[in-house]
């Protein structure tokens, strides 16, 4: 039923209860799994006049890309623990929920599985919410997995 599975990590760490579902599901239909962090490209461009301290916005990309991969790669390593291979590790930069949309399309992906925070009221309103764009946008099936709040 599903061939190719897509976890996007934002890195929370409620985010390990999405990333148990994702590879429960990825061992049940042996599908490959999909890792994914998106670094939100309007924050970065928030920093983009030099700071004091000579941070320059490539140095933060730079910084954020390496964050990301380290992300990217404790959820790989846990997949792997479970026996589940991992296909893609990657980490972009741009709007969340459009980044893990195009990726999904891109590469036929049959399911996201994404965590929630749950928010309601002013918190969703300020805050957003990923999940809710991608579930509301997405051509793909989506599981959407209540974060644990630690």
């Amino acid at each position: 039923m599903y061939d190719r599975i897509l976890v996007p990590t934002d890195g929370s760490e409620g985010t390990k209860t999405a990333v148990e579902q994702a590879v429960t599901h990825a061992t049940t239909y042996d599908a490959e799994l999909h890792v994914l962090h998106v670094v939100d490209q309007s924050a970065v461009d928030l920093t983009a006049a030099p700071a004091a301290d000579g941070m320059t916005t490539e140095v933060i990309q730079e910084q954020l890309d390496e964050q990301g991969q380290a992300l990217v790669e404790e959820v790989a390593s846990q997949a792997a623990d479970a026996g589940v291979p991992t296909t893609t590790e990657l980490v972009e930069f741009g709007q969340p929920h459009e980044e893990i949309q195009s990726y999904a399309t891109e590469h036929e992906i049959d399911l996201i599985v994404i965590g929630t925070h749950g928010r309601s009221g002013l918190d969703r309103q300020l805050l957003g919410s990923v999940a809710e764009k991608v579930i509301r946008t997405a051509e793909t099936p989506v599981l959407a997995v209540q974060l644990d709040e630690e």
